[in-house]
């Protein structure tokens, strides 16, 4: 018996709609896992471009309403975020300096050098700049391929730009091994290495419960130090509601006493990325003949986190930058000079007042100065720039009495 040609309208309607709805559903998913991988690049983006988002914003939002169907209004939600990505990962992100013949008399230490962030950065220095790389990493037997890679890479390449060559040169290090950091440095001495810059990339993320022989090991650091300030900055009715697993600034007084060397938990991490900060900007305070940078990478696509392998990333997705973009606030931070990384924050800036982070588009940034990092007046919720300064002396001072023990 044939379909009236009613019901057959009816169930054609009833696909339509559903498979509208599934796309509606994809959509809201897709943009929620971008704003949440992507807030770190965000943030920045609108505190230093406020203008030109508020309008871009307005723009949207007046087109969406101009355009007809539901088809049309995601088509333009959908090509805004890809306008986004390609905004935040190539627009505004600064150009690189040019190569030239004083980046090749420069020799730098890279940790974590055999894969990721890591890898990418050495062969980058390596082939590009004409630098030495010390690339130290746990494997010598990957350490050794992936500098095998680079150095091939290297000699497959012809010189167009008069740059010397740069290699990249495998050491053992295991940087929760005292021994094994104290063996790194004897066999530079030993090859009479003079280190220019150091790239403490090597970090992993903590387990609970990990017990700790002496002293945390702080290598990396990323947005999510702003975690320390940033949930006590809503009210406090809110703030009841959320499971928030650390004290504010996180690495505090009560922390310095009995936290440091206590096992790991929850607030671990966010425990790393807010001492790797605060080392930064102690260490010209310390070491007058020394510079340091903390370097937000936001959500970078390596293979440190299993979920990010695979052939379908969240990279590929445009969720979190490549391994090519995300490097490149790590080389702003090293291939810049001192005077014009100072210049930048202007007003007069030296290192003497302390180290500084680059964001992640390549951009010098006072530490704790986003909005967040305030004083409410009560001790217990104070993570005020003063204060995070002040800290950063105590945690500086706490873990070079736990090194000399």
């Amino acid at each position: 018996m044939c379909k009236s040609p009613t019901k057959s309208f009816n169930e054609s309607k009833i696909r339509s709609s559903a498979c509208s709805f599934f796309i509606g559903i994809l959509l809201s998913i897709y943009s929620l896992f971008f704003v949440s991988f992507r807030i770190g690049e965000l943030i920045p983006l609108v505190r230093f471009y406020p203008t030109q988002c508020a309008s871009a914003f307005i723009g949207t939002v007046v087109l969406q309403r101009s355009v007809l169907g539901r088809t049309a209004k995601r088509v333009v939600h959908l090509s805004t975020l890809f306008v986004l990505i390609y905004i935040i990962d190539s627009y505004v992100t600064k150009p690189l300096p040019f190569a030239n013949g004083t980046h090749g008399n420069r020799t730098v230490v890279i940790t974590g050098a055999n894969s990721g962030v890591g890898y990418e950065t050495a062969r980058q220095l390596a082939i590009t700049y004409g630098m030495t790389v010390i690339m130290g990493c746990r494997s010598m037997s990957k350490c050794k391929n992936a500098a095998d890679t680079i150095n091939s890479e290297i000699a497959s390449k012809s010189n167009e730009h008069g740059i010397s060559d740069g290699y990249a040169i495998p050491l053992i290090i295991d940087l929760s091994n005292f021994q094994s950091v104290k063996s790194f440095v004897h066999q530079l001495e030993e090859k009479n290495v003079i280190v220019d810059i150091l790239f403490n990339n090597a970090g992993f993320v903590p387990g609970a419960n990990l017990p700790v022989n002496d002293l945390r090991v702080v290598n990396t650091s990323s947005g999510t130090h702003h975690l320390c300030a940033l949930p006590f900055a809503l009210p406090k009715t809110i703030l009841d509601l959320l499971p928030v697993p650390q004290n504010p600034a996180c690495v505090d007084e009560d922390f310095l006493i009995n936290g440091i060397k206590s096992e790991t938990d929850k607030a671990a991490y966010i425990q790393a990325k807010i001492a790797n900060v605060m080392h930064v900007v102690e260490l010209p305070r310390k070491h007058s003949q020394s510079t340091s940078v903390a370097i937000d990478l936001g959500w970078v696509g390596t293979s440190i986190q299993p979920f990010m392998q695979g052939n379908l990333t969240p990279a590929g997705a445009g969720w979190m930058r490549s391994t090519s973009t995300g490097i490149l606030p790590v080389l702003h931070a090293i291939l810049s000079t001192n005077e014009d990384l100072m210049k930048e924050l202007g007003n007069g800036r030296t290192w003497a007042e302390g180290g500084i982070v680059m964001n992640v588009f390549g951009k010098p940034e006072e530490a704790f100065s986003y909005p967040w990092w305030t004083d409410k007046g009560l001790s217990a919720t104070d993570v005020s720039r003063r204060r995070m300064l002040e800290l950063s002396g105590k945690l500086w001072d706490k873990s070079l009495g736990l090194v000399k023990q």
